[in-house]
Order: C-alpha cells, then sequence, then structure tokens
C-alpha cells in the first residue's frame, strides 16, 4: 500500500497535459457553484485526522501554492504532536472537536482522513458548513450515508474529492487514452488483483505504514476513546481497534472500502461502466486468523450485462506473487495498468502474435531456458515522464478555486460507494445481490 500511496505524493507537476486536459473537457460541466477564487488568495485548509494517511495528506495540501494548514483534529495526542512538527504555519491551531473544525470561519476547506465509519457525518457536516471538501475513501459504510452525504454536497454546492489517486496518476490517464480510441475493440472482461503479503500481518500498523509497533504512550490518557465511539457500537477502551480499525467490521468495511475500492474506482476512471447491475462475493479468514474480523481474502464478480461485461477482483494477504494489476482483456488489445506501468499486448489470436511467441520461444531456449517461461514483450510500455498530471491533492485544491469538478467528484464517490456495499452485502448474505437503480437499494 506504501508504494501506491507514495507515488500520489510525489512533488506536484507544474501543468496538465493535453491528454488530462481533454479528460476535463470531457467531464459533464458542473453548475456555477461559488464565486470563483483568485489564484492568489491562500485558501485555509483543516487536517481532520492526521494519522496513517492524514500526515501525508496534510503535508501534499501545504505544498499547494497558496495553501495553507491553519487547524489540525486528531484524537490521539501523537498523531497531533507530530502534524504539529510537519505543519509550516507556525501559527496552526489545534482543534479537538471536529464540529467546530468544519464550523470555523477561518477555513475553506477540510481534508477528512479519519476512519470510514466518520466520513459520512463529517462529509454531511462540512458541506452544510459551506467548506470544500477532500476525503479518503472508502466514501462510507452505510448506503443511508452515502444517500445523504451525496444530497448535501450537491445541496450546498461543495467541492467533494474523493481520494483515489489513481484518478491523478499518469499510467491510468494512459490507460483511459488507449481505451477510449477504441483499439481494445469489444471489452467483455476486466479482471483486477491486489494482492498483499509481509513479514507482519496488513493493517497492522500504527500512525503510518511502517510502524508496526503500538506507541508505547497509547491508552486512555492520549486517546480520546469515548468520541472515536461515539459513532460506533459501545466498547471498552482498546488502543488496538483504534489504530488498527480497518480490522474489524464496527468501523469499515475491510478489503471492500480499502482495496477492492482502490482499483473499481480505477477501472471506472478508464471505463466508466458505473455501478454494476449485481455482485457475488466469496471471502474469510484464511491465514491471518487471529488478528481481524474482516477477511484476510476476498473476491468478487461484478456483471454488467447491459455493457456485455464483467469486472471481477481478487486480493489476499497471505502471498503477493501477482501483485497489482488491472487487466483490461479487449478482444483485439489488452492493457495491463497499475499505479506506475501502463502496458499493451496485441490479441492472442492474430496471426503477429505468433510471430512474436515463437521468437520469444527460441530466444529463451538458446539461452537455456524452458521454452515455456518465454515472456512476450509487450507492443508497447508507458515510460515514467511521458504524461504529466497534476496531483490529486492538486486538483481538489485548483477546483477549490475555480468551481469546477474534480477528477474524483461526488457522482463518482456515490458509484464508489454503492460498488464496495454490494461486495459486503453479497458476502454478508451469502447470495448475489443487485442493484435497483430506481429504488437506488442493494436488492
Amino acid at each position: 500500500m506504501n508504494a501506491n500511496e507514495n507515488m500520489a505524493r510525489r512533488t506536484f507537476l507544474k501543468g496538465v497535459s493535453a491528454t488530462a486536459a481533454g479528460m476535463a473537457a470531457g467531464l459533464k460541466a458542473g453548475p456555477a457553484l461559488l464565486a470563483q477564487k483568485s489564484p492568489n488568495d491562500v485558501i485555509g485548509v483543516a487536517s481532520i485526522g492526521v494519522g496513517t494517511q492524514g500526515h501525508s495528506l496534510l503535508q501534499a495540501a501545504q505544498g499547494v501554492p497558496n495553501a495553507e494548514i491553519r487547524i489540525i483534529c486528531d484524537l490521539y495526542k501523537g498523531n497531533v504532536a507530530r502534524a504539529q512538527t510537519l505543519c509550516k504555519n507556525p501559527k496552526v491551531r489545534v482543534v479537538h472537536e471536529w464540529e467546530k473544525v468544519v464550523q470555523d470561519p477561518d477555513i475553506d476547506a477540510v481534508i477528512i482522513a479519519s476512519p470510514d465509519f466518520w466520513h459520512a457525518p463529517m462529509v454531511i457536516a462540512a458541506a452544510q458548513a459551506k467548506k470544500d471538501i477532500y476525503v479518503e475513501k472508502g466514501w462510507c459504510t452505510k448506503l443511508a450515508d452515502a444517500k445523504q452525504m451525496r444530497q448535501a454536497v450537491k445541496d450546498n454546492k461543495v467541492v467533494m474529492q474523493l481520494g483515489h489517486h489513481y484518478n491523478s496518476a499518469p499510467s491510468y490517464h494512459k490507460a483511459r487514452e488507449i481505451f477510449r480510441s477504441g483499439a481494445l475493440g469489444k471489452l467483455p472482461q476486466v479482471r483486477t488483483y491486489i494482492d498483499r503479503a509481509g513479514s507482519t500481518s496488513m493493517w497492522k500498523f500504527y500512525t503510518d505504514y511502517a510502524i508496526t509497533e503500538m506507541p508505547r504512550d497509547a491508552g486512555p490518557g492520549t486517546i480520546d476513546w469515548d468520541r472515536f465511539i461515539a459513532n460506533a457500537p459501545k466498547r471498552p477502551f482498546n488502543a488496538e481497534r483504534f489504530f488498527t480499525w480497518r480490522c474489524y467490521w464496527d468501523y469499515g468495511t475491510g478489503i471492500g472500502g480499502d482495496l477492492l475500492s482502490h482499483l473499481w474506482d480505477g477501472a471506472n476512471m478508464i471505463v466508466g461502466m458505473g455501478i454494476p447491475e449485481s455482485a457475488v462475493t466469496h471471502g474469510g479468514l484464511y491465514f491471518w486468523t487471529a488478528d481481524r474480523e474482516v477477511p484476510d481474502q476476498w473476491t468478487v464478480l461484478y456483471d454488467y450485462p447491459k455493457l456485455n461485461m464483467g469486472l471481477s477482483f481478487a486480493c489476499n494477504f497471505h502471498n503477493s506473487h501477482v501483485g497489482e494489476i488491472t487487466q483490461l482483456l479487449g478482444r483485439d488489445m489488452t492493457v495491463e495498468v497499475n499505479h506506475s506501468a501502463c502496458r499493451t499486448y496485441s490479441a492472442e489470436w492474430k496471426p503477429e502474435w505468433s510471430d512474436k511467441s515463437k521468437k520469444a520461444r527460441a530466444t529463451a531456449w538458446q539461452l537455456g531456458l524452458n521454452p515455456e517461461d518465454a515472456v512476450v514483450l509487450p507492443d508497447y510500455s508507458f515510460r515514467p515522464g511521458e504524461l504529466q498530471v497534476t496531483s490529486h491533492m492538486q486538483d481538489f485544491l485548483d477546483c477549490t478555486r475555480s468551481r469546477n469538478l474534480p477528477r474524483c467528484g461526488v457522482d463518482r464517490a456515490f458509484e464508489e460507494a454503492v460498488a464496495i456495499l454490494m461486495s459486503v452485502e453479497a458476502f454478508k448474505k451469502e447470495r448475489k445481490v443487485r442493484w435497483d437503480p430506481v429504488k437506488e437499494e442493494i436488492v
């Protein structure tokens, strides 16, 4: 996960490529929201949640010209202390109650990097307070919340960016360009994989992805447990749940909200398939069985019969041999894409593929290798620097000024939430679930 997130936190590139500009122009024109801000106006930003992901988002925001972190908010004193040292604004304030943060007149935009179960009340309150919003994925944990969040954002005409950084990855922009060219032919199947494995269990990190031990000072005196569980089932103090909340159903949607959401949204950015008609999920605790409630393995099949297309997702936490890849398996071309790569292969059924394969097998034989291990090189491979796209945070703050729609706005966020929740419903009900687009219900 670190590599994926770090990619999105690189130094902000100046300008937007023609491809990125074309993407923005292709979006539906948004309403004239609020008055445009001058590029010289300083955007006052509040960071709500400055833990594992939040402190990186804080740094990304203050790296954008004329953006200033004015408030830090977190329930763990250690997170607050670190954020204060990272913040460039010597006058930054610490406000403990997020409710006060979203009402603060000194704040123009909020970054919400709290655990997923807090996203809904924070987004709704921020929208009602006319604050622009950058909120981490997954968008929410309940369908009713997704509907209320969408309504609040649209009613109050605020800019809202969902933190899916692949929307700002040059490799994904290139994959979308190739898809839109029609070179793939018909696209009946999209496959996505994102396997994770390490010496320790996934999601057992504390205040940062590389820290695998609980902070020594973690306790009731440094963690506001009562505020943490105010929107969740009431339980006795538990520092493990506070830091590793992704492992528990009370606070998130497991692999669905944390990893499926990344790859599903990335495919949706490229293909634009939207909410699936149906979903089937298989998952369980197969390796890391003693340290979590949510499954450590998650496989989902989504169906899009109107597009004659299916999308699959697979994830495990014990073996990373496959790693991460999204495959667009077109009839005439295959596109493989992840956060830093994009490559294409011609269709294996075409005569030219046979020639390439024979040459690769002959080369393998000459090298003393089994011809079955021969690798056919891609026809095209994305090279770093080939496309320049502004960062996800830059795009958000640019939109707070221009009032344009950001790359992963509220409608896309709603689609992501439904896709995640369909996978969870299918798992818990142990059956195929469907989306009713008229009632907007999972049935």
